[in-house]
């Protein structure tokens, strides 16, 4: 399942009568087969989906009857490829809730602005406290004082 496939049908060849080879109705089936039983990526199947060209759209579109017996469209894709099991797996509600996922990934970018704000604050408090120490040490009986007047060297007779 590499990054580089080749998919086996465009949307262009999926307008009109199909044409496929053997190897093609094997991938055809096997990729049907994956919707319908589960697939190793983490999908867990269904078996009332099946996959269905849409000639309007030119897409391949996976369809499914949910609980009340009612079709839906859980997918589509231009290409008929692995790339169709990936979608119905990052899309299945029932494996995580999209929506949480969503409210997880913002609280994430929430804390890490405020940490970098927060960061910035104690650098920005440093400086002020540095500065503040060398404008008014002499007076708080700092480093200035301290410093400013060096002892003179007591000459001894």
């Amino acid at each position: 399942m590499g990054a580089t496939q080749q998919s086996m049908l465009s949307h262009l060849e999926a307008n009109g009568v199909l044409h496929l080879t053997l190897a093609q109705i094997g991938d055809l089936m096997d990729i049907d087969g994956r919707i319908k039983n589960g697939d190793e990526s983490g999908w867990r199947g269904d078996p009332s989906m099946g996959i269905f060209i849409n000639k309007l759209s030119g897409q391949f579109e996976v369809w499914g009857i949910d609980r009340v017996g009612c079709e839906y469209k859980a997918c589509s894709s231009d290409t008929l490829d692995v790339n169709i099991i990936h979608k119905l797996r990052d899309g299945d509600p029932v494996r995580g809730d999209p929506f949480q996922k969503v409210l997880d990934h913002n609280a994430k970018i929430k804390a890490d602005r405020d940490s970098l704000e927060q960061d910035k604050i104690r650098e920005v408090a440093d400086k002020m406290e540095w500065a503040i120490r060398q404008d008014f040490g002499q007076h708080l009986g700092g480093r200035k004082r301290m410093h400013a007047i060096p002892e003179l060297p007591v000459k001894e007779n």
